[in-house]
């Protein structure tokens, strides 16, 4: 008994130490984690697992119904409340939910790498077991963010690879909230390393892809569970928000994202020094609404929305508050805004940005070091030695070392500034209840784009040679990539105001950005109801909502380029709406490419009937050519021919090349951007990386090896590599 007693104090005081050390993170991190052999539990099924359910091409097959689940287009257009009310009077399960989303995930995920885990056996049970009792959202299937929202025998690792085989011993609050709400837990979504990033990438899980375009990123640190959402695996999802980590997804994969007043959520700290809260992407204001009130801390007070916005004073401008350019798109999506709320009788003034950025954002990188001291803690704690650079990212790695150079002093001074930030952000809210810029300032980037510069990784790895007066420049400015994509989000965790991003954009590329909205402490009523105004006003441009999908306009190349999404076109969470021929077109049973690139100009049609142009394309280099999966060829009475692929038709007489080689060779050359993997076998899943090769390099090859419609090549080690056309050339 006195062991026992030990041991959970020693568990408890773990929990704390955690807790304590992590004061500022992208998404946060928190909770009691114990060594895996601790608490396994045999219904998770891990991430590469879920890439090998459907086979090596990744092919989503989406099923129509699953074991008397909604018919698909239902249960993907529903939201979480509709879902709980087709529980709730019977006209489908809670269990028939769960399978239907898990089917979902199964299907889908290998494209996107949304979902790192589920817990198939466990959610079963619960939903099995479940009751009603007024529950809001009573059976609705929940997939939760795999960093700081921990779960009993779910993965708690913080993205580190030194903590890949850490399992949680407990739930923590948010789950156990939303399990009261009547959520059904089937899952863990993807983040990056310490949810540093505004991009969802990292060396353990590797990098998720946009439901909309899976060539581009769906945002970071909540990515995982954007792209999930958008896709239509679960009606919502949650995420955590320290610097954007909710609204940054939310504008990339065309969600809702609503970043709550500091603390209102129970569970989250309500400290002057606390900067991340809770919550989820949504795709309805009436979720977002009902999930606020079940997680909302009942001792923290909010101000009522007053019953109409007209007269109302909103505040605008598209200006960088760190002076980083805008994108027309963004600037755009503020404009239309603007004319929508002088529309419904909103009082709008554009204004310069309130507070200094730059000398904001230089504050947010310092309590950031904490971070990197954080991962050399856990490091320590489960591998019993200090960190490396090997084991974390450049970004880490440098917070880490620089982290050794951060007086109390300095972190007082910071927080001093911080402070004098909100009180004057309280003042313009005085004047401006309402603050709207873009959310981003950029539409997403692709996967390819680097997170830091190379420039800037070198210095970052080379951070414990960097005098100490200059370590905090070099992370300002390794940073500022991708800060210069997202410099609008950061400024509401730091004053603790609630913001909430809205989908209201989606650019003649195809890509979704959304628009924010800041609002004084307390004010989380007053964003929601300017919400609803653009919803019901059918001003929200959701990925489910869109009449076709979007293919790739560049390929997917990765930094983790085993994923072999260059094969296929952009999944979506519907079947595209492709009107069918009427001509008596006849699909050809002849042999025809599976996967091809088109490097000439060309024009993607809707359909055959009147060759109405859907897309065109212009001329592109190999390696950035767009790519298409093909279903099919068909024929016309006058002898024509299409290729059929996901979202239209392309003429045969194109420029095609086939995606991958057909036949051997002696030498290829690296060509990837980011380089290639190379595999123990030919399936070249993640789990069977052996290194990554630099572009450029030239291998011998030893045979051709055909894996269904896609090919590899075996070197003369013996190892495997991809024979993608846009990753390799013959030598």
């Amino acid at each position: 008994m006195v062991t026992n007693r030990r041991q959970h104090s020693r568990r408890r005081f773990r929990s704390w130490l955690l807790l304590a050390l992590t004061t500022v993170t992208v998404g946060m991190v928190g909770g009691l984690a114990v060594p895996a052999h601790a608490t396994t539990t045999s219904s998770n099924v891990t991430a590469g697992q879920l890439q090998q359910a459907v086979g090596s091409t990744g092919t989503v097959a989406t099923p129509t119904t699953t074991q008397a689940g909604l018919a698909a287009e239902v249960y993907h257009k529903s939201s979480a409340l509709d879902l709980a009310q087709e529980v709730r009077t019977g006209k489908v399960t809670s269990t028939a939910l769960v399978k239907q989303a898990i089917a979902k995930v199964k299907a889908d995920n290998p494209q996107l790498n949304g979902v790192i885990s589920l817990r198939e056996d466990a959610a079963l049970q619960e939903a099995a077991a479940l009751k009603d009792t007024g529950q809001p959202f009573l059976g609705v299937p929940i997939l939760i963010k795999g960093l700081g929202q921990i779960i009993k025998g779910g993965q708690n690792t913080q993205g580190l690879l030194t903590n890949k085989d850490v399992i949680s011993g407990v739930t923590g609050t948010l789950v156990r909230n939303l399990q009261t709400a009547g959520f059904i837990v089937i899952g863990q979504t993807n983040f990056p390393e310490m949810g540093l990033l505004n991009i969802t990438d990292s060396k353990l899980y590797g990098a998720a892809h946009s439901a909309w375009n899976t060539a581009y990123q769906p945002g970071g640190s909540s990515g995982g569970s954007a792209t999930s959402v958008a896709d239509g695996m679960v009606p919502l999802a949650t995420g955590n928000d320290a610097g954007g980590s909710i609204r940054i997804p939310a504008s990339w994969s065309g969600l809702i994202g609503l970043k709550p007043t500091q603390g209102v959520i129970l569970g989250d700290s309500s400290s002057a020094t606390a900067h991340g809260v809770n919550f989820a992407e949504t795709k309805t204001m009436a979720d977002t609404e009902a999930l606020f009130t079940a997680l909302k801390n009942p001792k923290t007070a909010t101000t009522a929305a007053p019953e109409s916005l007209k007269g109302l004073t909103v505040a605008y401008t598209t200006k960088s508050p760190v002076g980083t350019p805008v994108s027309a798109d963004a600037v755009r999506a503020v404009q239309q805004a603007v004319s929508f709320l002088k529309q419904q009788g909103l009082q709008v003034k554009e204004v310069d940005p309130p507070v200094d950025g730059v000398a904001l954002m230089k504050d947010y990188y310092l309590l950031d070091t904490s971070v990197g001291s954080l991962s050399n803690y856990l490091t320590q704690f489960y591998q019993k030695r200090a960190m490396t650079k090997d084991d974390v990212s450049p970004m880490n790695w440098g917070l880490y070392q620089a982290s050794k150079n951060v007086t109390t002093e300095r972190r007082a001074a910071a927080n001093a500034e911080i402070a004098a930030a909100a009180e004057k952000m309280a003042t313009f809210h005085q004047t401006y209840p309402l603050l709207l810029t873009p959310t981003t300032a950029t539409t997403a980037p692709l996967v390819s784009d680097p997170a830091v510069l190379p420039a800037d990784v070198a210095k970052l790895e080379n951070m414990e040679n960097i005098p100490a007066d200059q370590q905090m420049q070099v992370i300002y400015d390794a940073w500022l990539h991708g800060l210069s994509k997202t410099p609008f989000t950061q400024q509401a965790n730091l004053t603790g105001e609630p913001a909430i991003s809205l989908p209201t954009y989606v650019s003649a590329s195809g890509l979704p950005l959304g628009v924010q909205f800041n609002a004084a402490k307390g004010q989380d009523p007053l964003l929601m109801k300017v919400g609803e105004l653009f919803e019901q006003h059918h001003q929200f441009k959701l990925l489910q909502d869109q009449s076709t999908t979007t293919t790739p306009t560049t390929p997917s190349a990765t930094p983790a380029p085993s994923q072999e999404s260059s094969a296929t076109t952009a999944p979506t969470a519907t079947q595209p709406s492709v009107t069918e021929p009427t001509v008596v077109p006849t699909m050809q049973t002849k042999r025809y490419a599976k996967n091809i690139y088109v490097t000439k100009a060309f024009k993607l049609y809707r359909n055959v009937t009147d060759l109405t142009v859907k897309h065109s394309y212009g001329t592109h280099s190999r390696a950035t050519a767009p790519h298409f999966k093909v279903t099919g060829i068909v024929t016309l009475k006058n002898g024509q021919e299409f290729y059929r692929v996901k979202g239209g038709y392309i003429r045969t007489t194109v420029a095609a090349h086939n995606l991958y080689y057909q036949r051997t060779t002696k030498q290829v050359k690296v060509i990837a951007k980011h380089g290639i993997y190379e595999y123990r076998h030919a399936t070249l899943k993640a789990g069977q990386r052996v290194k990554l090769i630099k572009p450029k390099t030239t291998l011998k090859v030893k045979k051709i090896v055909f894996q269904g419609h896609v090919t590899r090549y075996q070197l003369t080690n013996g190892h495997y590599i991809t024979a993608n056309r846009q990753l390799i050339q013959w030598r």
